[in-house]
C-alpha cells in the first residue's frame, strides 16, 4: 500500500525539469520502490537505465559513474536514469549535475543521507524534487496488518517492511539484525573512524530516548584525540534520519533553549532492536514520529518549572501534548497540570493507552485514536 502511494508520487514527478531524490533510512523500501518504478516505465515502453551502486564495486567516483552512464546511453535519444544508493559514490553530485545538464535523461536517485537534496540544490537551484520515505503510519499499518493486537505490534515492532509479515516470535531477531545493518551501512558510507565507539553512541541514544541528554557527556571521558576524531558522529546519525533531535522550547519566553535536547528514533521497531526501553518511551517515540509525519515542527516544552512532552507547530497551528502511562504514582490530573496552566485557546491533548476520565480543559485521546487519525 505504502509503495503504491510512493509510486504514484514518482509518476506525478515525471516530466518535471528536475532531479528526483528519494531519501530514507536503510530498509525502508527505497530500492523496492525504484525497481517497481523501473518495471512500470519499461511496461510503458520507456528506455530505463538502472544502476545499483551498492552492487557495482567499479562505481566509486563521480568520474566512473559519469563514464559508465555515458557509455551505456550514447546512442539514446531519451532515457530514464535510475540510480540506487548513490551516496556510495564519492562526489556523486558532480556526475548528476553533468548528466542533468548534458544528457536527455529523467534522473531519479536514492540514498540514506538527508543532505542529498541540499547537495543537488547547490548545483541545480530549483531543479530538484524530494520524496522522503518513512516507515508506515499506524493508519496505513492498520489497514494491512493481520495481527490481532495491531497497536501492540506497531508499538514494539514498528513498521519497517522487513517485519510487516513476520511472526512476532521472530520479529525481535529481525529487528536486531536490521539495526546492526543500518549501523554497518552508516559506518561504511561515512568512513567512520571508530566503528565500536560509533555503535556505542547509537546505543546510548537508544537507551536514553525521551530523556534530556547531553551528547558531550557521552564523549567527556574520551581523550582529546579521540574526541576530535569522533565529534562528527552525531551529525552522521542525524543526517541518516535514524534519530531525530528534538529541541527544548521555553513557552513563556517564546524562544528555544540551548542544551538538554531529547532524541527519538525513526521507528519503534529499530529502537527495540537497539535497546530495552520503558513502555512510556515507546509511546512517546510513536507520538513524536506521528507529529513529524503530519508535518509539524516538534519541540519539548517548558512552562515555568513544568514540562510538556511535545509542542508541535505547523504555520499558525500549535498543539501541546502530554503522554500518560498510569503507574499508581501519578494521576492524570497531575500530569496535565502543565497543559491546564496554558491559555484556554491552546489545543491541549493528553494521550494514554486506555481511556481515562477527562481532568478538565484537556482533550483526552487513546494512543490508538491519536495514531489512527493519520
Amino acid at each position: 500500500m505504502e509503495h503504491n502511494f510512493y509510486l504514484d508520487k514518482l509518476f506525478g514527478l515525471k516530466e518535471n525539469f528536475s532531479v528526483k531524490i528519494i531519501s530514507g533510512l536503510r530498509g525502508v523500501g527505497k530500492t523496492t520502490l525504484l525497481k517497481n518504478f523501473a518495471a512500470s516505465l519499461q511496461a510503458e515502453g520507456e528506455k530505463v537505465i538502472f544502476i545499483d551502486c551498492e552492487e557495482n564495486p567499479t562505481l566509486k567516483t563521480f568520474q566512473q559513474l559519469y563514464e559508465f552512464v555515458d557509455t551505456k546511453t550514447a546512442e539514446l535519444d531519451k532515457f530514464y536514469l535510475l540510480i540506487d544508493e548513490i551516496d556510495r559514490v564519492d562526489e556523486w553530485e558532480k556526475a548528476i549535475n553533468a548528466l542533468f545538464v548534458g544528457a536527455p535523461a529523467e534522473i531519479y536517485v536514492t540514498g540514506t543521507s538527508q543532505k542529498l537534496a541540499e547537495k543537488i540544490s547547490e548545483l541545480l537551484p530549483e531543479n530538484c524534487d524530494v520524496l522522503k520515505m518513512s516507515p508506515l503510519s499506524f493508519a496505513d499499518y492498520e489497514k494491512i496488518s493481520l495481527a490481532k493486537n495491531e497497536l501492540e505490534n506497531y508499538l514494539h515492532f514498528g513498521a519497517m517492511p522487513a517485519v510487516l509479515d513476520a511472526d512476532k516470535n521472530f520479529a525481535p531477531k529481525i529487528l536486531r539484525g536490521l539495526a546492526y545493518e543500518i549501523i554497518f551501512d552508516l559506518v561504511e558510507k561515512n568512513s567512520v573512524s571508530d566503528a565500536g565507539l560509533f555503535r556505542m553512541l547509537i546505543k546510548f541514544l537508544a537507551r536514553n530516548v525521551g530523556y534530556s541528554v547531553s551528547v558531550n557527556e557521552f564523549f567527556k571521558s574520551l581523550d582529546e584525540y579521540t574526541f576530535y576524531k569522533t565529534k562528527n558522529f552525531i551529525s552522521v546519525v542525524l543526517d541518516s534520519g535514524l534519530f531525530i533531535k528534538v529541541p527544548r522550547f521555553d513557552i513563556k519566553a517564546n524562544n528555544h533553549l540551548v542544551g538538554g535536547e531529547k532524541f527519538y528514533c525513526a521507528d519503534n521497531g529499530i529502537l527495540s532492536g537497539l535497546a530495552k526501553v520503558d513502555e512510556k518511551f515507546f509511546i512517546e517515540n510513536a507520538v513524536c514520529n506521528e507529529l513529524l509525519r503530519r508535518g509539524f515542527e516538534v519541540s519539548t516544552g517548558r512552562f515555568g518549572t513544568m514540562h510538556i512532552n511535545f509542542m508541535a507547530t505547523k504555520g499558525d497551528k500549535k498543539i501541546f501534548v502530554q503522554v500518560f502511562l498510569p503507574n499508581g504514582l501519578i494521576s492524570a490530573r497531575r500530569i496535565t497540570r502543565p497543559l491546564r496552566a496554558l491559555p484556554d485557546d491552546c489545543e491541549k491533548i493528553l494521550i494514554s493507552m486506555e481511556r481515562i476520565k477527562n481532568p478538565g480543559g484537556v482533550q483526552c485521546m487513546t494512543l490508538k485514536e491519536f495514531l489512527a487519525k493519520g
